[in-house]
């Protein structure tokens, strides 16, 4: 028999691993015949339907992005390094400033889904606590929170309508020190 759950379920299973810095594992056995069943095969497929459609689009790639803090000013820790597809760069707070605000705007609204953060994992994990806000109607509004983002952070929003974001760490055990913003 299927083992697998629905396209729809995994893809929830997957936000709530994955997009909370986990593994996801699937443990899809061969049936009796040595085969992976042929529903489990349709469940795996629309799943990989939904994460292609879901994240094929970066906003976060045409989008103006500031910090109202950078490590030194450096242009080695600036804002852009958010986004600049290196896993390798970063931007960063000064030493003993635990609170940043980063910014993402566009010329024209957006309608966000999702909204994927990653800390510099090599250099710890640090951010205690996070908030979203989204411009509406010229007001800044509480979109989701968060409490950690480690590896890799996603958080689904409710089709929001907005030309700019706002990420505002509230707290962390060090400077925070992120690589990666992706918004979809």
């Amino acid at each position: 028999d299927s083992l697998v759950k629905s396209p729809e379920a995994l893809f929830d299973i997957y936000l709530t691993s994955v997009g909370r810095g986990s593994t996801l594992l699937l443990n899809v056995p061969p049936d009796r015949r040595g085969l992976i069943h042929e529903n489990d095969v349709a469940s795996l497929k629309g799943f990989r339907q939904l994460l292609d459609s879901a994240f094929s689009k970066d906003l976060a790639s045409t989008a103006k992005v500031s910090t109202d803090v950078t490590r030194g000013d450096s242009p080695d820790y600036s804002a852009t390094r958010l986004t600049d597809a290196n896993t390798s760069s970063y931007w960063a707070t000064d030493d003993g400033v635990t609170k940043a605000d980063i910014e993402l705007r566009w010329e024209s609204e957006q309608v966000l889904q999702y909204i994927m953060m990653q800390e510099y994992i090599a250099l710890g994990q640090r951010v205690k606590h996070f908030q979203v806000t989204a411009l509406i109607n010229d007001e800044w509004e509480l979109v989701t929170e968060g409490t950690t983002i480690g590896y890799k952070r996603i958080l689904r929003l409710d089709s929001v309508r907005t030309k700019g974001i706002r990420i505002s760490i509230i707290d962390a055990k060090a400077s925070p020190v992120l690589h990666t913003i992706s918004v979809y």
